[in-house]
């Protein structure tokens, strides 16, 4: 594999090592519970992504690491292994293979270098996101000795909150149940944290590689996200196969709603694209496309639900493959 960026300077690393700080310093600020301060932990990887795409990844991974022990040693203890593992270790190898390109092989030559695509770089993020919630469920069931045990010691830890939920819904039902109600808040919070981690990491690689890019750092060509956002084409499958076990209960039904609801999240991000492709040409896609944000955030959940069955057959039919098959056989004609 070669790197196409130019080989880094000290000036390089020494700004890499400081993105690393500065995420570092955003993560533990994210960590004192005021609104701010929660919304600061969603751009925590800002800076990290953006010295290691345009400067330097080593001193970005040196970076991140001194501050994962900064924080170690001068706040909570658990503080530096969370922020390196849940947040800097996804940030940096999404960026080095953002900026990393591929040689063809001798039957494919081509002057233009192979890059990791923006469908399988959300697969990527999608994949570590879904392996941190995976591993930190297996903590949780190991150290309490089984799922149910461990279920049962996370309701009393968040007995108040989620009591509070429970009257809430009493009012709506009375019928309701408090124990399935608590079971099952507290089992997609690792679904809900697969996905907003996906989340999170996509967001901030856009903003990061869109920033390095007007800088002219970035190193490799700007995809256009309409038309080259395509996921592989396992991940609808693995979705499908995810979404029915979801429901089987247990540590597995468990195990599989957080990969469900992490690629059906991608899903909806590759139907969005698709969207936006189609409506490339139209007179009236400003529009368009304002309806379409404003009834994705009028209608949440469903209209998520609606985008990720979308981005599914956009999957399994190619649809935007097609409509350009089509355009260029006009062209051509």
């Amino acid at each position: 594999m070669n790197d196409n960026n130019p080989p880094a300077n000290w000036t390089d690393r020494a700004i890499g090592l400081g993105a690393g700080l500065a995420s570092a310093l955003l993560f533990a600020a994210s960590a004192q519970g005021s609104s701010l301060a929660m919304a600061l932990a969603y751009f925590a990887p800002l800076p990290l992504l953006i010295g290691a795409l345009g400067f330097s990844l080593t001193g970005a991974l040196v970076g991140a690491l001194l501050g994962a022990g900064l924080l170690t040693h001068l706040d909570e203890p658990v503080l530096g292994p969370t922020f390196f593992l849940l947040f800097a270790a996804p940030a940096l190898i999404s960026a080095a293979l953002a900026r990393r390109n591929f040689p063809t092989r001798v039957a494919e030559a081509s002057p233009l270098p192979r890059y990791f695509g923006p469908g399988a770089l959300l697969a990527l993020m999608m994949a570590l996101a879904v392996a941190a919630a995976w591993l930190g469920v297996g903590a949780l069931v190991q150290l309490h000795h089984g799922f149910d045990a461990a279920l049962q010691a996370m309701s009393e830890r968040f007995g108040p909150a989620l009591d509070e939920v429970v009257e809430s819904l009493k009012k709506l039902s009375p019928e309701i149940e408090a124990e399935p109600v608590k079971r099952l808040i507290l089992s997609s919070i690792p679904a809900a944290f697969a996905a907003s981690q996906t989340l999170l990491l996509a967001i901030n690689l856009y903003l990061a590689a869109r920033t390095v890019e007007v800088s002219g750092r970035l190193g490799r060509p700007w995809p256009a996200l309409p038309e080259n956002l395509v996921l592989p084409r396992l991940v609808a499958p693995l979705f499908v196969v995810a979404s029915g076990s979801a429901f089987s209960g247990g540590l597995i039904g468990l195990l599989a709603g957080v990969f469900a609801a992490a690629s059906g999240l991608c899903l909806a991000i590759q139907g969005l694209a698709a969207l936006h492709a189609f409506t490339r040409d139209s007179r009236f896609r400003g529009f368009l496309l304002s309806a379409l944000y404003a009834a994705v955030f009028a209608l949440e959940p469903w209209s998520f639900i609606a985008l990720a069955l979308f981005g599914l057959v956009e999957s399994v039919f190619s649809l935007r493959a097609h409509k350009a098959r089509r355009l260029n056989a006009k062209q051509e004609v």
